[in-house]
């Protein structure tokens, strides 16, 4: 009896992870004990810390677990691969089994330094390790950009900014439409953390404004001009064009957000929203 109770308690504590990958990982998921924030480095920097070629250990920030991967090309921010089977498998697990455009916050340990990043889990173009993974995917840090546009990608970089700790210092200092940004951003990759340190204490715990961030599987915006009926100083009206996509198809809104700010040396605050 004793036996059997030890054993259901021993099972009871235990985590069973199923591995999504074809391949079957010969370890479970691996987890790495986040022990402090990332340091946010421009990308010339880190350029040169990961060159092509190299092998690093990826952390998610949000769960722990990390994989391995080798640079292999990239000089507006970095085209890796999963270095093995296993690796591709923790990956794909991160993205609940399914490939995505999705950012997650990561950190990345190299030379005694914890670097904040952001990437995507989308297999695209070549690739040429023996990791069933079907091309490559992509990493940013401060100041990368795309190749084709080179333009800054803004979930990227708020990613990078929450890898790093800096949500509410960066907000902080956002003007109206960088807040609006911020929102529109945490929508689109399903993440109310990006969002909150520009809602108002209302609206943040608000169970209709968070059920916004649930269900998107992808998002486009447009944001609008300043609409200026208020004192530009302390508040403002911005509107944004949105296409959502999820389990009920497309849907098309307009967003109306009333922001406010107490005083010039404040950040704004979204305190009204309106679709």
């Amino acid at each position: 009896m004793w036996k059997k109770t030890a054993l259901g308690a021993l099972l009871a504590g235990c985590l069973i992870f199923i591995n999504p990958d074809p391949y079957q990982a010969k370890e479970p998921l691996t987890y790495f004990p986040i022990v402090k924030k990332g340091e946010i480095l421009k990308w010339s920097e880190v350029s040169k810390l990961l060159p092509k070629g190299s092998v690093f250990k990826v952390i998610d920030l949000e769960t722990g677990f990390y994989f391995k991967v080798q640079r292999r090309a990239g000089n507006q921010h970095a085209d890796v691969q999963p270095l093995t089977h296993d690796d591709t498998a923790v990956l794909k697990h991160l993205y609940n089994g399914k490939w995505s455009w999705n950012r997650r916050a990561i950190l990345i340990p190299v030379k005694g330094r914890m670097i904040a990043g952001s990437m995507h889990g989308m297999p695209h173009g070549a690739g040429a390790l023996e990791n069933g993974f079907p091309g490559h995917f992509c990493i940013h840090f401060s100041g990368s950009s795309t190749h084709r546009s080179r333009n800054i990608d803004p979930s990227h970089q708020l990613m990078i900014y929450k890898a790093g700790d800096q949500l509410n210092q960066y907000a902080s200092g956002a003007s109206a439409k960088q807040a609006v940004s911020m929102f529109l951003v945490g929508m689109k990759q399903q993440d109310y953390k990006i969002a909150r340190p520009v809602l108002s204490s209302s609206l943040a715990n608000n169970t209709e404004i968070t059920g916004l961030f649930k269900g998107i599987t992808s998002m486009q915006y447009e944001i609008r001009k300043k609409s200026l009926r208020y004192p530009p100083i302390v508040r403002t009206e911005i509107s944004a064009k949105v296409k959502q996509y999820g389990e009920s198809g497309k849907l098309s809104r307009t967003y109306t957000f009333l922001l406010e700010r107490k005083s010039m040396t404040d950040g704004w605050k979204i305190i009204e929203i309106k679709y």
